[in-house]
């Protein structure tokens, strides 16, 4: 969608546009529209009422205040708009160069910023103007030397927040220069905010210059201007009220027209919105089943008033009924993307050619019994999340219920796939929690409220109860999130919990124990789970009955066992073909084996020569290396090397120093110790552009490392330009290339990241990083959240990268399958050493009790009869 559809369908910018317009088009055409000279005087005509003849009267020396009125506006607009720019300048350069560059820059930037504003804004503007003198260019040069400091207080701390977003980092680590960085991603991304407080600004300037006027220090007679109207008719305030009353006016309606219009235009610059506002529902739908706990039984009829959707009749408590459930994209009111999840990709995938109205979900029909667990699977965007979104009774904006029924037997709580996005991260867990209780219909005292607290968080079986809930979300790690999020949606005393992934980013072990603990749950409780997952190992593991989705519609459905065993559909069997497997353990990894040792410092580096008796030279070495933050050593003397065409994985728990040790690897971070080594020459800590383009990052949050205002053919044809990898008439071709290269159409070259699924938004993740043509590239969890017909095609893309181009792969990952599946050496990490290394055979023997354990944590799907 372009600037001006998105401004058009801002209410903002409409109302703000047209009143501004008018009060412009008044001020241009003040000549001909006045109906007297602003300064012909009539001295036996003064302080008139408004009449026909002077429709806003006239004041004490006869002049017409309406024409009067019209002048200054001509007057007043001009000066505050030539007023702004420099500010304008001056602060957006020194907010993003300080907020990019910290260290002695942002400390010298931000001392100066302080010292101005330790001056009180309007004695420092009315001193400036009286040491220069009053007028046009005093007013000019005060708003330039003090104006600034609010736009680079703002967007200073905008740009340090934006300066480790996954996508600058992956401009620098594209080899871009500093400037190229600040200006063609970050000041992009950060000027719909400066428009809004450039209109505020203009207005503040508007109310400054009339003080001036009203101090004298302004606008000089006979130039007619609002803030001098204003003070001239201070003493016939009482008297003659239109003197005071009509340029005042114009002033507070200015203001409105600017401050809409600013508003409207920041929201129509701002590109792919919807995620934000999808985190921002999550939030609230987190404690909807809460807020509902008061109704015994839902049944909801969960169309717009147009819609063709009957009322469940009566369901048993716990009960899950769907029939004929239809949700189609374009809502009655308002347009925006899809839902999380599922909901999002499929939403994204359409984005380029779908038309509105199209089913996102088609004829739906099955049910849950009380006490049943029901999975749901299948690719992103066959409409899982949807389905869920619909049971709970929310479904996102840009999509409508067109038909069915959906009946719940009682109160209804979820489980979102990120705890990150669905816990407020400024307000303390237990604050959250204590509301969600209160919610749910919980009366009593405060104390009260505490206990069932701290009763909620001893279930979900977290430590020290009360030191979690005295805690902000960012200080827990990622399964004590997803632990509070449970006890959050247990709160209500739900009779059916919906979980949507509820476990796609954590580690094996960590995953483990969240799974232990729903299926504990829900059986101590009795809850009906409906469980949404692309992995079918997962569901398998917690599922009596498994539901497969395509396109939005069912596809087969029965016992999990059959389903897996046995199954009837084509898309069925595809789907568990595409899921990597793990070797069958040897004996040693099913016993506790107290003779395993706690880290196997002996084993040999995991590179070629832990599986080639003649190795080939190292293309990458890490050796000793050492990464820490603070007084933190999250890499602690890591040592491995890998070869042209090799591929290593780095394994281990969230926490383990696998993604520290990545970043070290492709330059962001700087390595305390050790050292980097490409073709045995060490990398320094400043790379030039050619030693980073020779080590690329593919991220694990694709959509976070891609510019949300470049389309993908900008993303790409950037680099190639910057690094002339092809001559620019073949860029385009290039590009179609690289998209081709990672098995997606090139017309996608057109789309902006939020345009497409989490799958496609992965594969152009690799793409740019293959557009400098690397000789390392280094994935970070390239298949996380991918449903496995996607993560296969990646798998089977990362494979063919290592013998087309010859590079060389390390990949972080903690999937282990995915790793067995790409990689001929195994680094494991704990705590940020490594505990083991070895070939192939640690995924059937491995040599210590930690890598037992990780191996022992996977879920495994049965094989297909």
């Amino acid at each position: 969608m372009s600037f001006w559809n998105r401004a058009t369908r801002s209410p903002a910018f409409v109302g703000g546009a047209v009143l501004f317009g008018l009060i412009l088009t008044a001020a241009i055409l003040a000549p001909i529209l006045a109906p007297y000279s602003p300064s012909a005087q009539n001295l036996t005509g003064g302080l008139l009422p408004p009449s026909p003849e002077h429709w806003l009267g006239t004041d004490q020396l006869g002049r017409d205040v309406l024409s009067r009125l019209l002048f200054a506006a001509r007057t007043d607009l001009r000066i505050a708009i030539l007023a702004s720019l420099a500010p304008f300048v001056i602060g957006v350069a020194v907010g993003l160069v300080s907020g990019y560059f910290g260290g002695a820059v942002d400390w010298t930037a931000s001392r100066i910023t302080d010292t101005v504003i330790a001056f009180p804004f309007y004695v420092i503007v009315i001193a400036i103007v009286f040491a220069v003198g009053a007028g046009e260019s005093g007013i000019i040069l005060a708003f330039a030397l003090v104006g600034w400091v609010g736009y680079a207080r703002v967007l200073r701390a905008m740009t340090a927040s934006l300066r480790e977003a996954g996508w600058v980092q992956a401009a620098r680590g594209g080899g871009l220069s500093h400037a190229r960085v600040l200006l063609r991603h970050l000041l992009p991304n950060l000027l719909p905010q400066a428009v809004v407080l450039l209109a505020t600004e203009i207005v503040l300037i508007m109310v400054a210059i009339v003080t001036l006027g009203y101090l004298g220090l302004g606008i000089q007679p006979p130039t007619p201007d609002w803030g001098t109207m204003i003070a001239d008719a201070q003493q016939f305030v009482t008297t003659q009220w239109w003197l005071a009353a009509f340029p005042g006016l114009a002033v507070v309606v200015t203001g409105i027209a600017l401050s809409l219009l600013g508003d409207g235009i920041g929201d129509a610059l701002r590109v792919g919105s919807a995620p934000r506002a999808a985190a921002g529902r999550g939030r609230s739908a987190a404690k909807w089943e809460s807020r509902s706990a008061a109704s015994p039984h839902s049944k909801r009829q969960i169309a717009t008033p147009t819609s063709r959707v009957r009322v469940g009749s009566g369901v048993a408590a716990g009960e899950v009924r769907v029939r004929g459930l239809q949700v189609a994209a374009g809502a009655a009111r308002g347009a925006g993307a899809g839902a999380g999840g599922g909901g999002a990709d499929r939403a994204g995938a359409r984005a380029g050619g779908g038309r509105a109205g199209s089913l996102l979900v088609d004829g739906l029909s099955f049910s849950v019994a009380p006490g049943e667990a029901l999975g749901i699977v299948g690719e992103s965007g066959s409409g899982k999340s949807l389905t869920l979104r619909a049971l709970l009774g929310m479904l996102p904006a840009g999509t409508r219920a067109s038909g069915g029924e959906v009946a719940v037997g009682g109160t209804v709580g979820m489980v979102f796939q990120d705890p990150l996005t669905a816990l407020d991260p400024l307000t303390r867990v237990g604050a959250q929690l204590r509301e969600a209780v209160e919610a749910g219909g919980a009366s009593g005292s405060q104390a009260r409220a505490r206990a069932r607290v701290r009763e909620l968080l001893q279930q979900v079986e977290l430590p020290d109860p009360d030191r979690i809930a005295r805690s902000y979300p960012h200080q827990l790690s990622g399964g004590q999130r997803q632990r509070v999020v449970i006890a959050m949606a247990l709160a209500g005393d739900p009779a059916v919990l919906l979980c949507d992934e509820p476990t796609t980013a954590l580690d094996v072990t960590v995953q483990r124990q969240v799974l232990g603990l729903l299926d504990e749950v829900r059986r101590e409780r009795g809850l009906t789970l409906v469980f949404v997952s692309h992995d079918l190992a997962v569901v398998a593991s917690m599922c009596d009955r498994v539901l497969v989705m395509r396109a939005g519609a069912e596809v087969e459905s029965g016992p999990t066992a059959r389903v897996i065993r046995e199954p009837r559909d084509a898309y069925t069997v595809s789907l568990l073909e595409a899921v990597p497997r793990l070797p069958d353990p040897a004996p040693a990894l099913l016993d506790s084996d107290p003779a395993l040792p706690d880290s196997d410092p002996a084993a040999p580096d995991p590179g070629p020569a832990a599986a080639d008796p003649e190795p080939a030279p190292a293309l990458l070495e890490a050796r000793g290396v050492e990464v820490r933050y603070g007084e933190l050593a999250a890499v602690a003397g890591v040592s491995f090397s890998v070869s042209r065409g090799g591929a290593l994985g780095i394994v281990g728990e969230s926490g383990s120093g696998k993604t520290s040790l990545a970043r070290a690897l492709v330059g962001q971070v700087a390595a305390e110790r050790g050292e980097i080594r490409l073709d045995e020459a060490p990398l320094p800590r400043r790379r030039s552009r050619t030693e980073a383009r020779a080590v690329q990052l593919v991220p694990q949050d694709p959509y976070s490392s891609l510019d949300p205002r470049m389309t993908v053919a900008q993303t790409l044809g950037e680099l190639l330009r910057v690094h002339r990898i092809v001559p620019r008439a073949r860029t385009a071709a290039r590009i179609a290339e690289l998209l081709g290269l990672v098995r997606l159409d090139p017309a996608l070259a057109r789309a902006y990241p939020h345009e497409l699924s989490g799958g496609q938004r992965q594969r152009v993740a690799l793409a740019r990083a293959l557009a400098v043509e690397p000789r390392v590239i280094v994935a970070d969890e390239p298949t996380s959240a991918l449903d496995v017909s996607v993560q296969a095609s990646v798998i089977e893309l990362l494979r063919a990268l290592r013998s087309e181009p010859g590079v060389a792969l390390v990949v972080v990952s903690h999937d282990l399958a995915v790793v067995h599946e790409l990689c001929d050496a195994v680094l494991v990490m704990r705590d940020g050493r490594a505990v083991e290394t070895g070939g192939p055979e640690f995924f059937s023997a491995p040599r210590t009790r930690y890598g037992r354990d990780l191996l022992g944590s996977v879920l495994r799907l049965p094989e297909i009869a």
